[in-house]
């Protein structure tokens, strides 16, 4: 008996160190969501870091074996329910990671080129600027001064992120009174990199009962083949009060819609896997919520999408609900995150019928 328990043991250590040296696998996910590689996996499990070692270490193993896989990242692990689920239900689920896979396999020796279309957002901005139904300018350099002093004469308050940042940050946003205020600004944000500035938008009322300080955006995939757009799966993001965005990474929250009626039909989940049946400051109630000018919407996506080149297959828009009514934020080969966690369904199959152009 002895011996077998030494024996377990060992094998429980001998694994425990060479987990620890494959760490370095997991760090490759910070390169697309910040702060989600697997040396925080704990931190960001307050639940499950403070189970007995021997669990947390199994669970280890299981994550491990999730991301050499299937490529997901631990924040998917956690987020899916993998700990209690089963490989075949596992197979049911698209990684973020997967996702970009199936699109440069699609897009072939091309891929950075038409990502660039998404990623570089005034390039985004050059194509979609008849959705954004706001004032737009762009700071690459010292040149732009003018351009900008202009537009602050135009906009006392604008809202400025850097042209190719990810998941809200570096976003800010400024009230601006005067030319001398304006040149001091534009000497901070050209000393720091290339921006896109915008007017800001002013949300429509019943969207700012959740949480005024954000732009609280729809993310709507889209899938173009052959001239027929499918808008499909959308889901809403919430910011947290005092916040300026909405993203999950900067700690909103984000719920599913029926994508034929605009009514918020599940529980919201910020990232670390916390559920909420109304917004944690406002307290304003998530289900049964519809979406005003929802029909607006699904015609303004599929119009977006036909002004983009062919070529682009795969967009998430992710569009605001202002005074003025439905203005385009940006688009992104967006993840299937915040579906999957919210509806608590995978996607995979789906994704690559609609990729292929199968609806």
């Amino acid at each position: 008996m002895s011996s077998n328990v030494s024996y377990s043991l060992r094998r429980k250590i001998t694994g425990f160190f060479s987990l620890m040296k494959q760490r370095i696998q997991f760090d490759d996910s910070r390169r697309v969501y910040n702060g989600h590689s697997f040396q925080f996996f704990w931190d960001r499990c307050p639940e499950i870091a403070r189970r007995p070692f021997f669990s947390r270490l199994k669970i280890h193993e299981q994550a491990r074996f999730a991301f050499l896989e299937g490529g997901f990242r631990p924040d998917e692990f956690v987020l899916y329910g993998f700990e209690n689920s089963k490989r075949r239900e596992r197979d049911q689920y698209i990684s973020q990671r997967m996702k970009d896979q199936l699109m440069i396999s699609l897009y072939g020796s091309d891929w950075r080129e038409k990502l660039n279309v998404l990623k570089d957002k005034y390039v985004f901005y050059s194509y979609m600027k008849d959705f954004f139904n706001r004032d737009v300018t762009y700071i690459k350099g010292p040149e732009d001064r003018l351009p900008f002093l202009s537009f602050c004469q135009r906009n006392n308050q604008i809202f400025v992120k850097l042209n190719r940042g990810n998941c809200g940050n570096g976003a800010r946003s400024y009230s601006v009174s005067d030319d001398e205020q304006a040149g001091s600004i534009f000497g901070e944000l050209v000393s720091l990199g290339e921006w896109i500035v915008e007017e800001v938008i002013k949300q429509a009322p019943e969207i700012s009962e959740f949480n005024p300080s954000s732009i609280n955006t729809v993310r709507f995939p889209s899938f173009k083949r052959d001239g027929v757009v499918e808008c499909v799966y959308p889901c809403m993001r919430f910011g947290r009060a005092g916040s300026i965005v909405d993203n999950a990474g900067q700690g909103g929250v984000f719920v599913s819609i029926d994508r034929d009626t605009g009514e918020i039909i599940s529980d919201a989940y910020d990232e670390k896997g916390n559920v909420f049946v109304e917004h944690p400051d406002s307290k304003v109630a998530f289900r049964g919520f519809r979406v005003p000018q929802w029909a607006d919407l699904i015609e303004l996506v599929k119009k977006a999408h036909l002004a983009l080149p062919d070529d682009q297959v795969y967009v998430a828009f992710d569009f605001a609900l202002s005074e003025k009514g439905w203005c385009l934020v940006e688009g992104n080969w967006g993840d299937w995150i915040l579906q999957q966690t919210s509806l608590k369904k995978g996607f995979k199959n789906e994704f690559v019928s609609f990729l292929n152009g199968n609806s």
